[in-house]
């Protein structure tokens, strides 16, 4: 075990009210994806054709769409989709750039100047209308919107391995692990990586949060997921125009939905810096 290993473990644990509250709402969200047709009586795209835009009541608890199609169970369901395109988005944008940043942290040299310079340009864009330009291209299905969203939130991933693992790499523990003879892939994978996942896991639940909001902005605007799949932004979309004659049910619900799974993820990422020291 490392120095820093062994000073990581001498920390006492200490429960934190920001992350236990995300964890419920996290938890009670993902319970209604898991559990989404137990809870309700209606498939999410269904229509039922003696109920246009009613609002809620017994027979549709959150009300009907435009199209006829039960609020409450797409609400239910969509989350289905957000939670996985974000989970999987962030998850591919972690692996990504970690291996990234701890390759070129590690090395260095040319390599490293050569992969920050192309980062640099990357970045240099804003960050919904590059996945408004690789969706437009690629096309809008669920696996594209996750290589989408994931690949153009890489670059913080990796640009903070990189800080961790240029500021380890000068440290006793690796000048030991080479001197006994260790390869380069050992010393990067058994020695820096561990040491230097730290942030990376604290700041990867917020951006749970910004790539469900991403999802739902590139659905909003007609590229992301379209009806009938049921999601967040798409269903917002939908209903904009009905907040105008007062059929609130239509947004009202599936924003309260995007506005408290995004809190979750918010007040996780919080807590986790809090507990860790770390900012961002």
């Amino acid at each position: 075990m490392t120095a820093l290993e062994a000073s990581r473990h001498s920390r006492p644990v200490r429960i934190n009210a920001l992350l236990v509250a995300g964890a419920v709402i996290l938890a009670l969200v993902a319970l209604a994806a898991v559990f989404a047709p137990l809870l309700s009586a209606w498939p999410p795209t269904r229509i039922d054709h003696l109920s246009f835009l009613e609002p809620p009541g017994p027979g549709h608890l959150f009300g009907t769409d435009s199209n006829g199609m039960d609020v409450y169970s797409r609400v239910l369901h969509a989350a289905r989709i957000d939670l996985g395109v974000a989970v999987a988005a962030v998850a591919l944008a972690v692996t990504v750039g970690t291996l990234v940043g701890l390759i070129v942290g590690y090395i260095g040299g040319w390599a490293d100047e050569l992969t920050m310079r192309g980062l640099d340009v990357v970045q240099a864009f804003p960050v919904f209308i590059l996945a408004l330009t690789v969706v437009a291209f690629l096309g809008n299905s669920i696996p594209t919107l996750v290589l989408a969203i994931g690949l153009i939130n890489a670059p913080p991933y990796a640009r903070m391995m990189r800080a961790e693992v240029r500021s380890l790499r000068e440290h006793i523990f690796v000048e030991a692990a080479e001197c006994a003879g260790n390869s380069r892939t050992s010393i990067m994978f058994r020695h820096l990586l561990p040491n230097a996942l730290t942030p990376i896991l604290v700041i990867a639940p917020l951006n749970c949060g910004w790539a469900i909001l991403m999802l739902a902005g590139l659905s909003f605007v007609g590229l992301g997921v379209t009806v009938p799949q049921a999601e967040w932004g798409a269903m917002i979309s939908a209903g904009a125009a009905d907040i105008v004659g007062g059929r609130w049910w239509t947004t009202i619900f599936p924003g309260t939905a995007l506005f408290i799974t995004v809190l979750g993820f918010n007040l996780v990422g919080e807590g986790l810096q809090q507990i860790t020291g770390r900012r961002r």
